[in-house]
């Protein structure tokens, strides 16, 4: 395939050095309905900006909606083409190349932010170790509101998604763009956090406005997408191991100090792709929730268990992730071990010991 080319338009920003504080990446490829309401979208409710439009092989009326955008936003705009259809990674990989801002964010061209959607990824890229902005998500067609916002405070998830996605300079600098060779999807997304992680950034959930999207038309035969995901969860699992699932207990002896110990650990381990469910009594429990502990990351889910016959909750809590998720450990040496006979156990030592390892 040829490289993508700039479009021979006659404005000199496709030349020029770009001040503006966020680089929007939006590969496009056809459907010129949807991406006038993103382009429309984007230039009402944005500041400090440069759209990079990434043209790959577009239809005659997508191209000339294109080259109208680019004119009207002049040097906030940097338009390239490619005669042929390429790759979603590929080319969303050829825009972060040209990108100069401190946040980068790539775009489906199906996606609608909303007023004040750029703002809080941009305060959250301000943290020391942010690498990936994940913002709030609202599907087209399910109620969505244009005013609505995440429910869920800002904390640290396990991989974003293409629809809207914001990088920091400072991530794409250490670890470049997406691996090509993966499904263009979760998988794709999953490998770039361990990535991140494993230079010193972090995946965070940003609270903010609903940016919309749309469920993705993916082309080509199902017998080929169904081989590109398990060929990229292979690789993706030998290169970081499989997920484990473990359920944590803590009862009435837990203190603050005990209870910061432990999920630091945990949220080590979620950043690396590990899923935990805490159980812990009504006491502990608010001790949680007045450290924020609850809120560190999307894969440490906890359970505030009942004053009465807690070990009979505990047990009916199990059962239903042990029906989701068939290999679960209970981790033992914490605070406190309900009477789970039978279910395979771990000891908290040993998924620190591994952890601790995987960092060297």
């Amino acid at each position: 395939m040829p490289p993508l080319a700039e479009a021979p338009v006659p404005h000199p920003r496709n030349t020029c050095m770009s001040s503006a504080g966020t680089d929007i990446i939006i590969p496009v490829w056809n459907n010129p309905t949807e991406t006038r309401e993103c382009l429309a979208s984007l230039v009402e409710h944005s500041a400090d900006f440069r759209l990079i439009l990434l043209d790959t092989g577009s239809d005659p009326a997508t191209e000339q909606l294109l080259h109208e955008f680019a004119d009207f936003l002049d040097n906030r705009a940097l338009l390239m083409r490619s005669e042929n259809a390429q790759g979603f990674v590929t080319t969303v990989n050829r825009g972060l190349a040209r990108a100069e801002a401190p946040l980068i964010v790539v775009m489906r061209s199906s996606t609608r932010v909303t007023a004040g959607w750029l703002e809080p990824i941009q305060e959250a890229a301000r943290q020391t170790d942010a690498g990936i902005l994940v913002p709030c998500l609202e599907l087209f067609g399910s109620g969505s509101s244009t005013t609505k916002k995440c429910a869920r405070p800002g904390g640290e998830v396990h991989h974003g998604s293409f629809s809207a996605l914001g990088i920091t300079r400072e991530v794409f600098a250490a670890i470049g763009g997406f691996d090509e060779s993966l499904d263009g999807d979760v998988w794709c997304l999953k490998d770039y956090s361990r990535r991140a992680d494993r230079s010193g950034f972090t995946t965070l959930r940003v609270a903010g406005p609903a940016i919309l999207y749309r469920e993705i038309i993916t082309y080509g035969s199902r017998e080929r997408r169904e081989t590109m995901v398990r060929e990229s969860i292979a690789t993706y699992t030998a290169r970081w191991g499989e997920a484990r699932f473990f359920c944590a207990f803590f009862a009435l002896r837990s203190d603050q100090e005990t209870l910061g110990k432990a999920f630091a650990v945990m949220l080590t381990a979620a950043r690396r792709g590990h899923h935990f469910f805490v159980f812990a009594s009504p006491a502990v429990y608010q001790l949680i929730l007045s450290a924020s502990l609850h809120l560190l990351h999307d894969a440490i889910l906890v359970y505030k268990l009942p004053r009465i016959f807690p070990q009979r909750a505990c047990r009916a809590v199990f059962a239903r992730v042990r029906a989701s998720h068939s290999d679960v450990s209970v981790l033992t040496g914490l605070d406190g071990l309900f009477d789970l006979e039978g279910e395979k156990r771990v000891s908290f030592a040993e998924v620190e010991k591994s952890i601790s390892v995987a960092e060297v």
